[in-house]
């Protein structure tokens, strides 16, 4: 199974992609490429991979003259295109953290929910909601330092993981088809520390796995 990770500064996603690479490669049947060069998505050579991890998002906040942050499209229109395309014709997508934060409606019907508020991050346990499924199988509660999304989500969405804030369960992990395609997505990753956690490391390697596999 071929895998590209798109790596990025937006979201600090570089930082963290580095570490993703670190642990998948050495896993069996997996063939991991690291690039950051986003003209990939427009080009037929993305075809070739089985699944692309995508964690730099939609968007990006930026500083105006008068101090105001504006939010500004991080892909060109064709490089979005490209990237639907991929995953409507089979490709798999695994969604990281910012891939859903300040998204517009075209780029929900992808990915099934998005959220543009959290509370400070803090220490938190994910909770497994489905263990049945194979993203999550295997896998027991577990905590990371992160930050925890108030996501907006399509209620047909497979919610595998939450965690608790305010007295309320808030989706960390779910996936869904696209088409002739599949999603994995997880809110968590806000920075490189929760992809060196061992549970995070095994969760992402199924949600790869299953994404990629027909």
């Amino acid at each position: 199974m071929r895998v590209l990770i798109l790596s990025g500064e937006n979201h600090g996603f570089d930082k963290s992609a580095e570490v993703i690479q670190e642990f998948l490669d050495p896993v069996d049947g997996l063939e991991v490429r690291l690039d950051s060069d986003k003209d990939v998505l427009t080009s037929p050579s993305l075809g070739e991979f089985d699944v692309l991890l995508f964690g730099t998002g939609f968007t990006r906040a930026v500083v105006g003259p008068d101090g105001e942050v504006v939010r500004e499209r991080d892909l060109t229109p064709d490089q979005e295109d490209g990237l639907f395309d991929y995953v409507a014709g089979g490709g798999g997508l695994v969604g990281v953290h910012g891939t859903a934060w300040w998204v517009d409606a075209r780029a929900v019907t992808l990915l099934g929910g998005h959220a543009n508020w959290h509370p400070p991050g803090l220490t938190f346990t994910v909770n497994i909601e489905d263990s049945s499924h194979p993203v999550t199988r295997g896998l027991s509660d577990f905590e990371v330092e992160d930050e925890i999304y108030m996501s907006a989500w399509d209620p047909g969405l497979r919610v595998l993981a939450t965690a608790e804030w305010s007295g309320k369960q808030h989706p960390m992990a779910w996936v869904r088809s696209y088409e002739a395609g599949r999603v994995f997505y997880t809110t968590l990753g806000h920075t490189a520390d929760t992809f060196r956690r061992p549970a995070m490391q095994r969760l992402m390697i199924q949600g790869v796995r299953w994404a990629g596999s027909e």
